[in-house]
């Protein structure tokens, strides 16, 4: 990808989380976050986020997803005693769609070039500004952006993101560290 086109999407994110209208401080917009899992197709696969808060025991994360992108398949495992993650993901501006486990209830999947085997969770609950959805721990999941992107609030309990597994094993994940504030 060229430096251009990392720009490009650089500031197609920016713009999605200032139409959504959640008040951001400058040391926020400064440690926006964007990340491609080690795909290396972000405009398919990956998002941005900025982490409003992050502690041993939550975290509230913005997270900005282009039209149609999707942050790919995994599932939040048990681990060292905790039953694994839990998170919220609620809607403040766009739509996004949410594929768990479960009988395909869309028509119209728009799963990545290439990727059918990677995206095995096709029940969708659709949601749009308000609407909320909670992943319980060992769920696999994945979200996708609506036509114009979304931009969502997720809360979620005990963070260490080197615990997620993905689906695609050419993903590294979302290398984001355990959580220790």
């Amino acid at each position: 990808m060229s430096v251009a086109d990392v720009k490009t999407l650089q500031q197609e994110y920016l713009d999605l989380l200032r139409r959504s209208g959640f008040p951001i401080t400058d040391a926020e917009w400064k440690a926006v976050e964007i990340s491609d899992f080690g795909l290396g197709n972000l405009r398919s696969e990956g998002f941005a986020f900025i982490d409003i808060l992050r502690s041993l025991r939550l975290r509230i994360t913005l997270i900005a997803l282009l039209p149609n992108q999707t942050l790919p398949q995994h599932v939040h495992p048990p681990y060292e005693g905790e039953q694994g993650k839990e998170e919220t993901l609620r809607v403040l501006s766009g739509q996004t769609k949410v594929y768990i486990k479960g009988k395909a209830t869309d028509p119209d999947l728009l799963i990545p070039a290439g990727k059918d085997r990677f995206y095995t969770a096709r029940q969708q609950a659709c949601l749009n500004p308000g609407g909320q959805y909670t992943i319980s721990p060992g769920i696999e999941h994945w979200f996708q952006g609506g036509p114009e992107g979304s931009v969502n609030i997720c809360f979620q309990n005990r963070v260490d993101e080197t615990k997620n597994l993905f689906s695609d094993p050419q993903s590294f994940g979302c290398p984001i560290g355990t959580g220790d504030p």
